[in-house]
């Protein structure tokens, strides 16, 4: 039977994202019975203890990881890309691109590390690519005529079949034969970071567009609930996290039954009582007080009526103008 190659990104410079791969991992592996490899990919920021509790959690399962340093793939990384991602303080997310290059397999799966695998992942593994380079499923549906429509078209993506990169198939010997994402993304992210607010997504949809196979939405699912959360990768989209606030969907059950199977639950009961006040806390649906939820609907109200759609086409219009006349100035600078 062949192996299915998992790939998951850990930049980790506080030492606590590992434990977020590690769910993923071990929520892999808990619905699958078929070989599975996951390759991490990641930086000097791992360190020896939290590699060791990966090894851990894949010997438990009777299944293998692997480590990939991209250090030197991100040497070569263009420093507009690197500027873009950590504006967006995500690093990490750019490391997905090095796969082709430092992955010596034809195809992997991709998986964030804010996903839980609720289904046998032989089952996405299998899809059929039908010659395309990547597979990923729908994002959010927006209306054609929206701000986030027309920034997709600025960017050189399909406003309506725009993928979520949070869940992929890659087709990485394709890749290889048909891309150069080193290059590509130095050009993408000189013209295209003023009005990209993604690190990493945008410039997917944009290089690979037309050679994106849509899959279904349960593949990648981030309205779940209990009714809708079964065979299926639910995925935390948005800024609630299990980890740092409660979601209101059963990702935060699901993440954190899982969370006690790996080497990283094993806490004293101090730490982990502390650990869950923390997340309660810190819920964007917990208030201590009237005056917080008075100060959310205010902040609501504000943004809804400063980023409106008109507000919103007109800001990016001017972006793509101010953009356009300083790479013309640097052109007949050079000449």
């Amino acid at each position: 039977m062949d192996t299915i190659h998992v790939v998951l990104a850990v930049c980790d410079p506080k030492g606590t994202y590992s434990r977020h791969a590690g769910v993923v991992m071990t929520s892999i592996f808990e619905h699958t019975k078929s070989q599975v490899c996951v390759h991490i990919l990641h930086d000097e920021t791992l360190t020896d203890g939290n590699r060791a509790r990966f090894e851990e959690t894949a010997d438990t399962y009777g299944q293998s990881v692997e480590f990939h340093d991209v250090s030197l793939f991100m040497e070569q990384m263009s420093e507009y890309a690197l500027q873009h991602a950590r504006k967006g303080h995500s690093i990490g997310a750019l490391f997905r691109l090095s796969s082709p290059d430092i992955l010596k397999i034809d195809k992997a799966i991709y998986l964030d590390v804010d996903i839980i695998v609720n289904m046998n992942i032989q089952e996405l593994w299998d899809i059929p690519m039908e010659g395309r380079s990547l597979a990923g499923a729908r994002d959010m549906p927006i209306g054609r005529f929206s701000a986030a429509a027309f920034r997709r078209k600025l960017m050189g993506c399909d406003w309506k079949d725009y993928v979520n990169s949070g869940v992929l198939i890659m087709n990485l010997s394709q890749i290889r034969e048909k891309y150069n994402l080193l290059q590509q993304s130095a050009q993408w992210y000189k013209y295209c970071r003023s009005y990209s607010h993604l690190v990493d997504q945008n410039f997917l949809n944009s290089c690979f567009r037309g050679d994106i196979k849509i899959i279904d939405a349960r593949f990648n699912n981030g309205n779940a609930r209990d009714n809708n959360s079964a065979n299926s990768i639910l995925h935390s989209m948005g800024i609630a996290k299990p980890w740092n606030g409660l979601t209101g969907s059963v990702i935060d059950r699901l993440y954190w039954k899982t969370w006690t199977k790996t080497p990283w639950g094993r806490l004293e009961p101090d730490k982990a009582i502390d650990m869950v006040i923390n997340v309660v806390e810190n819920s964007p649906y917990t208030h201590r007080h009237t005056s917080q939820c008075y100060k959310k609907i205010f902040y609501r109200l504000l943004k809804d009526a400063v980023c409106n759609d008109v507000v919103m086409i007109v800001w990016l219009c001017a972006k793509y103008l101010i953009c356009k006349i300083s790479n013309a100035n640097v052109l007949q600078r050079r000449v």
